[in-house]
């Protein structure tokens, strides 16, 4: 809320029930705030809530300390304390609740057990919709690196398409500075799509020869999927696999080395070529 902009009551409530007040509280507090005192009756008539309701919210008032009743037995008016104190009080309480949070931060943190000493989970996964599921939430989970296989199922325009998984490694690249290295059966028809992953500093392998790809490779951070080729039809089918969750760095390390022998052994790196002028 700025100075520049006048509220109307009913703003100013909603405002005052982000702070922790109920509905009844913020328009039972904003009358005696216009109104300095007045007597229960009043309220209730300036502030729109029922009588019996207005009992209520002075008496949850009163016990936070931001209105006072005046010492009489009865017919007694009630009375808002300063504002300034009011909100000092909010401030203070705010105050409070960022440093236990501070401390329950270090607190729970220091019983967190060692993910080296965690058991991690290796999941069975099946059919073609659910391992493309898992390949997106995977790339856009990951904070270090993304290594990735490709299979050509994921890049065929008869089993979907290429758009959709080059595009959440473009997303993912764009907006982070991650580690991200692909390797993947080139064609022409992906040239363009490839000049973009370039740009932005995507590591590319093409994956040479003519031999069926025998098996695809996610490893993003603490994770890893591994699919695998079930059949060749009219196109190679990676239906079925494992995706471990939260590994440990040695069980990550070795399906890494079987990455970077895949890439360095069957593929070969694309590079930008630069354009050359053209001498007059």
């Amino acid at each position: 809320m700025t100075d520049s902009k006048k509220y109307n009551d009913s703003e100013i409530e909603e405002a005052l029930q982000t702070l922790g007040f109920t509905k009844n509280d913020s328009k039972v507090l904003l009358t005696l705030c216009k109104f300095k005192i007045l007597s229960p009756a009043d309220i209730a008539k300036h502030s729109g809530v029922d009588r019996a309701r207005v009992y209520d919210s002075l008496n949850r008032l009163i016990e936070k300390g931001f209105i006072q009743k005046e010492p009489i037995k009865r017919g007694a008016n009630y009375q808002v304390i300063p504002i300034e104190r009011i909100f000092k009080v909010i401030r203070d309480e705010y105050k409070n609740k960022i440093e236990d949070t501070l401390m329950l931060e270090k607190i729970i943190g220091e019983l967190e057990i060692n993910k080296e000493e965690s058991e991690p989970r290796v999941w069975a996964i099946n059919s073609r919709g659910k391992i493309r599921k898992k390949i997106k939430e995977l790339i856009v989970s990951a904070n270090e690196k993304i290594f990735f296989i490709i299979t050509p199922d994921l890049l065929m325009q008869e089993l979907g398409g290429y758009d959709w998984v080059l595009k959440e490694l473009w997303n993912k690249k764009f907006s982070s500075n991650i580690q991200l290295i692909i390797a993947l059966k080139y064609n022409d028809i992906l040239k363009e799509e490839i000049k973009k992953l370039l740009k932005i500093s995507i590591t590319i392998h093409s994956i040479e020869g003519d031999s069926v790809i025998p098996f695809g490779l996610l490893i993003t951070d603490n994770h890893f999927l591994l699919t695998t080729l079930d059949s060749v039809k009219e196109a190679p089918e990676y239906t079925s696999g494992l995706w471990l969750e939260n590994g440990t760095p040695k069980q990550i390390v070795g399906y890494e080395h079987l990455f970077k022998h895949f890439i360095t052994s069957e593929c070969k790196l694309i590079k930008l070529t630069p354009i050359k002028n053209t001498p007059y």
